[in-house]
């Protein structure tokens, strides 16, 4: 009998995830071996209720059948079954790292993975998932919200700071229309930012509004000329028009998970790959709670057919049969 379990992704980030788990008893050893990767959890009641509540949750045993698909039906030329695949993206885009991806299908499986075949499988299905999305053109608003930090990384630069990181998000949908990393923060990064956004809305913003960095006064100006108002100032106060930019800030604690695996990773080559496929999972994959627990994509009025990386990878999900032992 198996059952289901939620994770916290990273730990003591409130992102729930579940995970259909069974018990295994070797000895006086129990493990609890994964059978699947759900979905993002449903923290007002939904699949955790059982996992907290009086009447747990459990899923019938799979047929023979259900088994050989889910637990043991690899992709062509993988040695593992497309669930973990597809379970190793979300876990890696949600801050965690290879060798703890490695670990827990180690712990789950009988199996022995290198971190080198995980991230063999990041770096297919991120530059798959990339090219897919790349020309949908998101219907934004017209202000829009730019703004760089610095990151120590293993890149080497001249910089003792480190690397730079570039977005520009859209304040009506919160899409993340272009991010960059650079060694540089001059004009001409910001200028390429702007471009690059421009590029993917299909369109110039009225307004953008950044910090105080004089970067963007001139990358401003080369990228869209006097037909945008640029505006600066602290990103996380609220203007006395009521637009609000404070939303950066909450932006930002979800760049923290990027972060996280992001510092670890050896060139720009990378890093690029790394923010572009985050871009794709920010925008298509993750739920926002200002928009209704929806990713900016739909926000943005865009119609897709992959919504998780389990799409991607063309694992097809099984739906979720719920036993309770509740009286009828």
């Amino acid at each position: 009998m198996s059952f289901i379990r939620a994770k916290q992704i990273p730990p003591r980030t409130g992102h729930w995830y579940d995970y259909e788990v069974e018990t295994i008893h070797k000895g006086d050893k129990v493990i609890q071996r994964h059978i699947r990767y759900i979905g993002r959890s449903d923290r007002s009641g939904g699949s955790r209720a059982g996992l907290t509540g009086s009447s747990p949750v459990v899923i019938p045993e799979p047929t023979e059948t259900s088994r050989s698909n889910v637990t043991t039906s690899a992709l062509p030329r993988h040695r593992v079954s497309a669930s973990f695949i597809a379970n190793a993206l979300q876990e890696y885009y949600s801050g965690m790292s290879l060798h703890d991806i490695e670990e827990n299908i180690e712990a789950l499986t009988d199996g022995d993975i290198s971190h080198a075949a995980v991230n063999k499988w990041i770096n297919k299905f991120t530059n798959k998932a990339i090219r897919e999305m790349q020309d949908l053109r998101p219907k934004v608003g017209d202000t829009w919200i730019a703004d760089e930090t610095y990151l120590k990384t293993d890149v080497k630069t001249s910089d003792p700071k480190g690397v730079v990181f570039w977005d520009i998000i859209d304040a009506k949908t919160r899409f993340l229309l272009a991010s960059r990393v650079t060694t540089t923060r001059g004009k001409q990064d910001a200028r390429e930012l702007m471009e690059l956004a421009a590029k993917r809305a299909g369109k110039t913003p009225k307004v953008v509004v950044t910090d105080k960095l004089a970067a963007y006064i001139d990358g401003i100006e080369l990228a869209f000329g006097a037909d945008t108002l640029h505006r600066q100032g602290s990103p996380f106060k609220m203007r006395s028009s009521g637009e609000n930019t404070a939303l950066i800030e909450r932006f930002h604690n979800s760049l923290k998970d990027r972060e996280k695996v992001m510092r670890y990773l050896k060139n720009t080559n990378t890093l690029k790959r790394f923010a572009d496929g985050w871009l794709v999972y920010y925008n298509f994959f993750r739920p926002h709670m200002a928009l209704n627990e929806l990713p900016p994509a739909q926000a943005a009025g865009l119609l897709y057919d992959w919504h998780s990386w389990a799409d991607v990878v063309e694992y097809e999900k099984e739906p979720l049969k719920r036993v309770t032992n509740e009286k009828r």
